[in-house]
């Protein structure tokens, strides 16, 4: 039988354990852990299972027989060990080994940590009115007369608001061509501001055929690195100069467009779209400052493995994303430049705070005993249907039945929404 010492309690949530097994018991679990792996290893010459276990010992590593050994003897150990002290262990025990002859183990038991709420009845968050400027109406006009603008060539010089057709190449102080500065038939309406400061304050009063030489320096934040910060010189060849007409903003236009029956209702349709939208990110800013203001009067004694494995929830979930983007976290730090030691230190940062939120937001649960009704479920359930493809909708409703992962996904994010929407009011 295994010796175990005294629990040490580490804090309220982690408990530790030491386990010595004797030389026998080891021995004997360390014969059937070498049956076991051997089990599906193919030896050639004899059946699976029924090699030598010289010739098995030769060809599979140590640390697996070893992670075996430990396995079969932690099984009924471990299982023991928390009914005697009553854990309810919330993750995988880590286990450590401390000596090999005799095999003695250092066990760390993570239970659910305790969670304090501290000043949550004083979290208020404002709510701003909204407000739908001219300007923004008038932007938003502008930008659909745009899409609908006409250009007419003319034989006079370039001037504000006109559409200049060039071909230019840039060039560093030696006049060497620098990559990506070249283009040929391009297009842009002086003051637009499409193209960097100044480029197109410089086409003013050019006409067709009309060249010109002039340096600029690119902006410090400019998405083309070799460019940043950098002074390059542009020869431009005018090709055509076009003025532009935008469509008044009539009866008939808005109508031929389908936009709406009138300018007048087209303009209230827009508002109407503006103010929904600036609710939307109003709502949206004042959700986030209540989940943070949640985190912050959490306390809450969170255990290192805790964060860990949610660190490495993190990188998988980062793994899978970039996997989509045909990259590797290793390709994706090169690309921002992070270090493999101030990435852990961000994902450990990161895997604090949401663990905090997450454990706070269970304590608000618990304690003002939100939950959604089965009626409200079924509500949610068929709003996802109703809003999915026609074609999709029979599977989706074969997944999102009760006691599914999908359904219960969906089940604690209609419970944070009903939170979230009793404490903004």
């Amino acid at each position: 039988m295994p010796t175990t010492t005294p629990a040490k309690k580490l804090s309220p949530s982690r408990h530790q354990f030491t386990v010595a097994f004797g030389a026998e018991e080891t021995k004997q679990a360390e014969g059937q852990a070498l049956k076991k792996v051997a089990s599906d290893l193919r030896v050639p010459g004899f059946r699976p299972g029924h090699a030598p276990a010289e010739m098995v010992r030769e060809r599979i590593k140590p640390e697996a027989i070893l992670e075996e050994t430990i396995r079969s003897l932690l099984t009924k150990t471990f299982t023991s060990l928390m009914e005697e002290h009553k854990l309810h262990p919330i993750l995988p025990p880590r286990i450590d080994i401390t000596s090999r002859e005799p095999l003695v183990l250092q066990i760390i038991v993570v239970e659910r940590p305790v969670v304090t709420l501290k000043g949550l009845e004083k979290i208020r968050i404002e709510k701003r009115d909204v407000k739908i400027e001219q300007k923004d109406m008038d932007r938003m006009i502008r930008y659909v007369q745009e899409q609908h603008r006409t250009t007419k060539d003319v034989a006079r010089k370039a001037k504000h608001g006109d559409q200049v057709t060039l071909d230019f190449v840039g060039m560093d102080k030696e006049g060497k061509e620098i990559a990506g500065t070249r283009s040929s038939g391009y297009a842009v309406v002086i003051g637009s501001k499409t193209l960097i400061p100044g480029f197109e304050e410089a086409l003013v009063d050019l006409g067709t055929e009309d060249r010109k030489t002039f340096t600029l320096t690119f902006p410090e934040k400019y998405h083309a690195e070799h460019l940043r910060n950098q002074p390059v010189t542009f020869d431009v060849l005018v090709k055509k100069v076009e003025e532009v007409n935008l469509p008044e903003l009539t009866d008939a236009f808005v109508k031929e467009h389908g936009f709406a029956q009138s300018a007048g209702e087209w303009k209230k349709n827009i508002e109407q779209t503006l103010r929904a939208e600036e609710e939307r990110v109003e709502r949206q800013r004042r959700e986030s400052a209540l989940l943070e203001a949640i985190r912050k009067a959490t306390v809450i004694e969170i255990a290192p493995e805790l964060i860990d494995q949610e660190v490495r929830n993190l990188i998988r979930e980062l793994g899978e994303q970039l996997e989509k983007q045909g990259l590797t976290v290793e390709h994706w730090l090169t690309q921002t430049k992070r270090t493999s030691e101030t990435f852990e230190k961000e994902l450990r940062a990161e895997s604090t705070k949401r663990i905090q939120l997450r454990y706070g937001i269970e304590k608000i649960l618990e304690e003002k005993k939100i939950a959604v009704t089965d009626e409200e479920m079924k509500q949610a359930v068929d709003g996802v249907i109703r809003a999915s493809p026609p074609e999709n909708r029979k599977k989706l409703g074969a997944e999102l039945v009760p006691g599914s992962d999908r359904y219960e996904q969906l089940k604690w994010q209609k419970t944070i929404e009903k939170m979230v929407e009793g404490m903004l009011g």
